[in-house]
């Protein structure tokens, strides 16, 4: 692959970024969908160079960033925090429940807030809700990515609607979008994300259910500045090839 000189790049990866943004702002509220490179051409140059390209056009290298921060962050059952605890200053892991952490995300927002999450309990929700230490969250946007309902349970679908009921209660709006078929193939949702104001956020392998948020085994970062900023950027981006739940 032939190496581009640097302002080469930056122009190109400035008009790729700003076409697909045009196409994205023009598709809002229509059944439109991204343009997609054929299923068989998929690999890490179709799939990660466009992606490095935003990032590059957008992210640090445009003299625009801001700085990034990333923390270590686990959890695990009670009976288990006094031996993460004794490891948290020589590992730098953060050793208490990783529900504080979520809480405190939330608990933080005062503007938008970008969820992704397949699985959804009413005991998790009720847990994190209680963890951020709120009950209103007026003008708050709130974006939900999750699993189409013919592939929920019906536990992950009423943990789903209380969580969408009790966040609109507290004065949010709520909008919950799933992944729209393209070539037959529906794509399959298993990330669990948390972004806040697009400053701060979560990534691991906690679902929100009782297990995952208050006894279970999880890891994840604790991300800060721009790295969150681009898994904003990313999650409404997808927004275009997602379809209301």
């Amino acid at each position: 692959m032939r190496v581009l000189p640097e302002p080469v790049a930056r122009n190109l990866a400035n008009e790729l970024t700003c076409e697909v943004s045009t196409y994205v702002a023009g598709s809002r509220g229509a059944c439109h969908q991204l343009p997609c490179f054929p299923l068989v051409t998929w690999n890490v140059f179709t799939v990660g160079v466009p992606w490095e390209a935003f990032g590059n056009a957008h992210g640090g290298l445009n003299n625009s960033g801001v700085a990034s921060a990333v923390k270590a962050l686990c959890s695990a059952p009670a009976h288990m925090d006094a031996q993460l605890a004794a490891q948290a200053g020589a590992s730098g892991l953060w050793g208490g429940s990783l529900l504080v952490a979520l809480g405190k995300i939330l608990g933080g927002v005062s503007h938008d807030l970008i969820i992704f999450s397949p699985y959804w309990r009413t005991h998790g929700v009720q847990s994190l809700l209680a963890a951020a230490g709120r009950k209103s969250y007026p003008g708050v946007n709130v974006l939900v990515f999750t699993q189409p309902r013919c592939r929920m349970k019906s536990g992950d679908e009423e943990g789903l609607a209380f969580f969408i009921d009790m966040m609109k209660a507290g004065g949010a709006s709520v909008l919950v979008m799933v992944p729209s078929a393209h070539d037959g193939l529906t794509p399959i949702l298993h990330a669990k994300l948390i972004i806040a104001d697009g400053k701060t956020g979560y990534v691991g392998s906690a679902n929100f259910t009782q297990s995952g948020l208050d006894h279970g085994l999880e890891a994840g970062v604790l991300a800060e500045g721009e790295i969150a900023n681009a898994f904003s950027g990313w999650s409404k981006a997808i927004a275009a090839a997602c379809e209301p739940w």
